[in-house]
């Protein structure tokens, strides 16, 4: 497949890459500290030769130098062969006396300073390339020390070459290094070799498996995070659209059983009750269309936050799902009244939260008696929506029940028992939440809100009646 990579040969890649440039700035620090070596020891030599010759002079009575050299420096410094010489000069800078060694005097070099002996210079090309320093005697003669020998890279590349013997150590660790990458590295991703085989495990029939974090590694923990949220997203999306098959099954199976009947009926008679078929078929179309409203904001809640949202008016969407049903409260003579300030704003999905109060209006029209009062008032926080009717309520103890799915007080009232799980949908979905107070036509829903209000909260009561 195209595009892919293994990350092992990857690591085996950069760990020798590493490694190699290891070796190589060893080896390049090991040469430098070798070049270092041979001048200090040419500078030493040459500054210990000086002091035993500046040790070893002196001036006769009758002004000649003498050097009380010993036995075997005499004879350093008559061999030919040998790499030592010198010569005194004068404080005119004139050769007064020299190394039999040498077919002709060393050339003068100055001692500048306060400091008896001069630094090490090179003088010379080639063969005739020597070391010299030169020393100041008390009384004034300055000698000139000299060592020749082979050329300080040649020197150098010598020592290295033969003290780098002990750097063939090296060599068996350089041949393993691969095999010991590589084995360390399919080592350190066993784990996940592992954990692939746990999310191999996930699917329909077992979407509660999850991807366990013990022994991997830290770096690897965020993905896997990553990925069992995805695995709870998708569960939850998963466990939603069966809930939502098995409900519309269930829930269709009555009307369309009488539904069947009616047309069996129809077919033996000869007559056809199309008013009641009509409701039927109305009764399966609001019942499908409340339980896709009713996934679909379920999935809503799963995709994003509500801090992403727009901000919207709720007054203006708590008018507009009031002016929807003022046919229907009309036709009972019942009278709906709206108090709320001008602008309340908030963060959210206006269409969610109109059905959200239509939905809250129906339910005040089919279950409950009287006036009925859709009202907004500021609390700490957020806003608070009210939906009051003089019905009896809900019984103590069944504030919780009215809230789930296909749930009704009464089996024979109107409705799918859908309107109310929209509504505590959609409020937690906005941050917030409904719920019934006990023994009145009460339905209470709090939304958070850290927009302050863009008018004063003036009220505003428009009283609705059939008739007006």
């Amino acid at each position: 497949m195209s595009g892919t990579h293994s990350l092992r040969v990857r690591l085996l890649g950069g760990m020798l890459a590493v490694f190699t440039l290891g070796l190589a700035a060893s080896l390049a620090s090991y040469r430098y500290q070798v070049n270092n070596i041979v001048k200090d020891v040419r500078g030493r030599t040459l500054e210990a030769q000086a002091r035993e010759l500046l040790a070893a002079l002196h001036v006769g009575t009758d002004g000649r130098i003498e050097l009380g050299l010993s036995e075997n420096w005499q004879q350093v410094y008559a061999d030919p062969s040998r790499q030592f010489s010198y010569t005194i000069f004068d404080q005119a800078r004139q050769p007064l006396a020299r190394s039999r060694n040498l077919a002709a005097p060393l050339p003068y070099v100055p001692v500048v300073g306060a400091s008896p002996l001069g630094p090490v210079e090179f003088v010379g090309v080639g063969s005739k390339r020597r070391a010299v320093l030169a020393a100041k005697s008390p009384e004034g003669y300055v000698l000139v020390i000299a060592r020749s020998g082979s050329d300080p890279d040649i020197l150098i590349d010598s020592l290295f070459e033969e003290d780098s013997e002990h750097l063939l150590v090296l060599a068996p660790l350089a041949i393993l290094a691969p095999l010991l990458i590589w084995m360390i590295s399919g080592w350190s991703l066993r784990p996940i070799a592992r954990k692939s085989r746990e999310a191999a495990l996930v699917g329909p029939r077992r979407p509660d498996i999850r991807i366990s974090l013990d022994g991997l590694p830290r770096e690897i923990q965020p993905l896997v995070e990553a990925v069992n949220g995805a695995l709870d997203r998708l569960s939850s999306a998963y466990s939603t659209e069966r809930r939502l098959t098995a409900n519309a099954a269930h829930e269709l199976r009555t009307p369309l059983a009488v539904l069947n009947l009616r047309l069996q009926r129809a077919r033996l008679t000869g007559t056809i009750n199309w008013p009641a078929i009509e409701g039927e078929l109305g009764q399966m179309s609001r019942l499908v269309d409340q339980l896709l409203d009713l996934a679909r904001k379920e999935s809503m809640s799963r995709e994003g936050s509500v801090e992403q949202a727009p901000v919207v008016n709720l007054s203006r969407i708590v008018r507009e799902a009031a002016a929807t049903v003022v046919p229907l409260m009309e036709a009972q003579a019942r009278p709906l009244i709206v108090d709320v300030p001008d602008v309340v704003l908030l963060r959210g999905g206006a269409d969610d939260l109109r059905d959200m109060i239509r939905n809250l209006l129906d339910n005040a029209l089919l279950h409950g008696r009287g006036t009925v009062i859709a009202r907004i008032h500021p609390v700490a926080g957020g806003v608070t929506i009210e939906v009051i009717d003089e019905g009896p309520g809900v019984p103590s103890g069944q504030e919780e029940f009215v809230f789930e799915r296909f749930r009704k007080l009464n089996a024979d009232s109107p409705g799918s028992g859908l309107g109310l799980a929209i509504v505590r949908q959609v409020a937690r979905t906005h941050g917030g939440d409904a719920r019934f107070v006990a023994g009145r036509g009460r339905v209470v829903l709090t939304l958070p809100s850290t927009i302050p209000y863009a008018a004063p909260p003036l009220r505003k009561r428009i009283g609705m009646n059939a008739g007006d």
